[in-house]
């Protein structure tokens, strides 16, 4: 029986004072270990953000109750939970279910979305991987947590988020010796994978570029919706705004940008993301396209502005 998109199953824990690296390790096993039970969806471990707060929490998403169910009533989770007694205050770890568990949400952070493709047969040995990386990644500055979930359809697609307090605590990780060293030991499990700062001023207009998974200029993708949103502007000043001109001006005016927005995200941002991807993402494209893309894009200009010039 399902609740909702996913059923969840909340930890939380608070390390005794010099015990930190040993709940540390616990944290690993346990990720390792639910990642490998039937029905398990994603893991998510969040550490403390000081000085507010210092407990631990974890968010265990299963596809089902029954799933929720089976992971907490395992030999495993009850092994799992006498393990951590001896570096936990209390010497228990607090676990809700249902309404409790609810989504945790960090504030004001950097996050870099990554997708993996796995090979064949080595599913269990990347999960030990990936986890030696993020106990690796923990031990750097701004540290918020990280997020995996395997693949759900057998494509061996993984999905992992890792979250930093701020963009420059985040680039320091990304760009560390340590980080490339554990990527590199890495490449016998990993087919390709993508990366995605999640930090793009339009985030559902234009997507990453699909070879270096980075989104692209900031100034290419506002010049684009410049391209797309002047001549929707121009017609509703002239067609539109005249029927709203008996609306008080904060209506009309929310009334017109409604209409922009709609018709900014669809249809004309995919037609012009089609029409200017070697612009866009120039990786992989035709050099003399990408050399003439600019050009072309200072040519629709002109034409927009020839063509509405003595519209109004």
């Amino acid at each position: 029986m399902s609740n909702g998109p996913n059923v969840n199953l909340l930890l939380c824990a608070r390390p005794k004072a010099g015990a930190e690296n040993g709940f540390a390790r616990w944290s690993q096993s346990v990720q390792a270990a639910v990642l490998a039970h039937p029905g398990t969806v994603s893991c998510e471990f969040w550490p403390p953000a000081p000085p507010d707060q210092d407990e631990w929490v974890a968010i265990l998403r299963f596809d089902s109750v029954d799933s929720q169910r089976a992971w907490r009533g395992s030999e495993t989770f009850r092994r799992l939970l006498e393990d951590v007694e001896p570096f936990v205050e209390g010497d228990r770890v607090v676990t809700l279910s249902g309404g409790a568990a609810t989504e945790l949400v960090v504030h004001g952070s950097a996050t870099e979305f990554i997708v993996t493709v796995v090979k064949p047969g080595k599913e269990a040995e990347f999960r030990d991987w990936a986890a030696r990386i993020d106990d690796l990644e923990s031990t750097f500055s701004g540290y918020r947590g990280s997020y995996i979930q395997p693949s759900e359809s057998g494509d061996n697609v993984w999905t992992t988020l890792v979250r930093f307090d701020s963009v420059e605590n985040l680039n320091a990780w990304l760009q560390s010796p340590q980080r490339k060293k554990v990527l590199k030991e890495g490449e016998g499990l990993v087919e390709r994978f993508l990366a995605h700062r999640v930090d793009t001023s339009f985030p559902g207009w234009v997507p990453p570029d699909p070879v270096t998974g980075k989104p692209p200029n900031m100034w290419k993708t506002a010049s684009l919706v410049l391209l797309v949103l002047f001549p929707v502007v121009m017609l509703e000043l002239k067609f539109l705004m005249p029927h709203l001109h008996s609306l008080d001006p904060a209506l009309a005016t929310f009334v017109g940008n409604a209409i922009s927005v709609l018709l900014t995200t669809w249809p004309l941002m995919p037609l012009a993301i089609w029409l200017f991807r070697a612009y866009l993402f120039p990786e992989k494209q035709p050099k003399w396209l990408v050399a003439a893309s600019p050009a072309l894009l200072a040519a629709c200009y002109a034409i927009e502005l020839a063509i509405f010039w003595r519209l109004l």
